[in-house]
């Protein structure tokens, strides 16, 4: 038999016609359609508005990571960098208890205000996981992180992220995707597969499926911003021993 695909790789957007993504998205699409008619905006890339739609190498991000992480049966999350988020929302309003963590406090500050008008079990704090504990004991089912990492330099980025591992019960997953390739704008953007490797061992956390990471080679205009760099994104789910 084939072995399986790769969970751990970069931007693929045919996942997205993939189980378990392909449905993923299909829920996603949905929930935020549902938020659009009720006037709730939604943060991508930190700015904060009404959607309809998603990009697809963002909703690639969300759906891969939600769905290879298992995120319909997690109980107890947390979101790193990812104030009022798709992701928050939809594992809140699926009944989830919540915490997210953001530094922007225009965003903790509206997921705060969603989570009251929805009655969502969701709580935001814009505490520094870089310099400061999470207060947690190891309990969590999730952690997910979208495309934040590459925000911080290498030191505050490992710190936040042990911190993060740290918290998850045994059998706990972590979703964090990341920019990924030699002309990513992110300062602690991941470079290669042997830096991947690095950060994997420094988490002391397991693989979920085939261990290694994949990296096709190829590269898109992600960010309006530059538009002078080709880059990718790419994804990781892993898992606290048991």
């Amino acid at each position: 038999m084939p072995d399986p695909p790769s969970i751990h790789k970069t931007l693929d957007p045919e996942d997205l016609r993939r189980e378990p993504a392909r449905s993923q998205a299909v829920r996603l699409r949905r929930f935020l359609r549902r938020l659009f008619l009720r006037f709730q905006p939604v943060a991508v890339n930190g700015v904060l508005r009404r959607r309809l739609r998603l990009r697809p190498p963002k909703l690639w991000e969300y759906a891969c990571g939600l769905a290879h992480a298992e995120a319909e049966r997690a109980r107890e999350v947390l979101d790193f960098g990812g104030g009022a988020t798709l992701p928050a929302y939809w594992l809140a309003a699926r009944g989830a208890r919540v915490r997210v963590f953001d530094i922007d406090r225009r965003l903790t500050a509206a997921t705060v205000a969603a989570a009251r008008r929805f009655g969502w079990r969701l709580e935001a704090s814009d505490r520094d996981l870089t310099r400061c504990d999470l207060g947690l004991e190891a309990g969590l089912d999730l952690v997910t992180s979208f495309c934040v990492i590459e925000h911080l330099d290498r030191g505050a980025q490992r710190a936040a992220l042990r911190r993060l591992a740290a918290a998850l019960r045994p059998g706990g997953r972590l979703a964090l995707s990341f920019e990924y390739g030699a002309e990513a704008p992110g300062e602690g953007a991941l470079r290669d597969p042997g830096e991947v490797a690095d950060l994997v061992d420094h988490l002391g956390l397991d693989w979920v499926g085939r261990a290694g990471f994949e990296d096709d080679g190829r590269r898109f205009l992600l960010d309006r911003r530059h538009p002078d760099r080709r880059f990718t994104f790419g994804l990781l789910v892993l898992e606290r021993p048991a």
